[in-house]
C-alpha cells in the first residue's frame, strides 16, 4: 500500500520555521532534506525516512521580548518566540550556531489475519536543556493507526481503506504488489514517528 502523507505531526518542524515567528520577519530559513524508502518486494507497506536539516546564526536578541533573531548561509533572517519550555534562553548569545533536525518515520504494513487489531494510539516524548547550559530541546511523537481494507481494484491498481472514525481513503498500490482477496478485511497499521531536536553552540 502507499505511504499516508502525514500532517499534523510534520508541524513539529513549524516551531522553527514559522509557527514562533514574529510578524516582521517574513523569510523561511533555508534547509536540507533527504528521503529514504525501505521496502521488500511484493510486499504491501513500507519504511519510509524524511530528514529535514536546518543550520543558522544567532544575529539579535531581545531579552525583554523573549525574541531572537536566526539568519542562515543565504542570509534569510528569522525572528522567533522563545517559548516556556526554552528555560535557558538567557544563555542565548549573538554568534551561537543553531541546529535544528526534523526527522520523520513512517512504517506501514499489513497485519497478519490472525493478529488482534491494535487501538489507535501515541506517546510523546519533551526533553529540555539543564538548567544553566546553552538551549536545547528534543520532541518525539508516535502515533499508530489502523484501517481496514474494503476493497481492492486490480485495474486501477488501488485499495479502499476505511479508519476507525469511519472516513474512507482511496489509495495508489505499489506496481510491485500483487492485489489479492486475501487482503480484503485485514488491518493497515501505520506508525508515524516525528522527532525535532534543537542544538546551540558557541561560535
Amino acid at each position: 500500500m502507499s505511504m499516508l502523507k502525514p500532517f499534523a505531526l510534520l508541524m513539529l518542524s513549524s516551531a522553527l520555521l514559522s509557527a514562533c515567528a514574529s510578524p516582521e520577519a517574513d523569510q523561511p530559513l533555508s534547509s536540507d532534506v533527504s528521503s529514504s524508502q525501505v521496502i521488500q518486494e511484493g510486499v504491501p507497506g513500507g519504511v519510509t525516512t524524511e530528514v529535514e536539516q536546518i543550520s543558522a546564526v544567532v544575529s539579535a536578541i531581545d531579552h525583554a521580548k523573549r525574541t531572537f533573531t536566526l539568519q542562515d548561509a543565504q542570509g534569510h533572517r528569522r525572528t522567533l518566540q522563545a517559548v516556556p519550555e526554552m528555560i535557558n534562553f538567557p544563555q542565548l548569545k549573538v554568534g551561537d550556531k543553531v541546529k535544528a533536525t526534523v526527522t520523520v518515520e513512517r512504517v506501514v504494513y499489513l497485519q497478519e489475519p490472525e493478529a488482534m487489531a491494535s487501538p489507535d494510539g501515541g506517546a510523546a516524548l519533551l526533553a529540555t536543556a539543564q538548567a544553566g547550559s546553552k538551549p536545547g530541546m528534543l520532541m518525539a511523537d508516535t502515533v499508530e493507526v489502523t484501517a481496514r481494507v474494503v476493497a481492492i481494484d486490480t485495474t486501477q491498481h488501488t485499495a479502499t481503506l476505511v479508519f476507525a472514525d469511519g472516513s474512507r481513503k482511496l489509495v495508489k498500490v505499489r506496481p510491485d504488489v500483487v492485489l489479492k482477496t486475501e487482503y480484503l478485511n485485514r488491518q493497515l497499521v501505520i506508525r508515524l514517528t516525528s522527532a525535532f531536536a534543537v542544538s546551540v553552540e558557541t561560535e
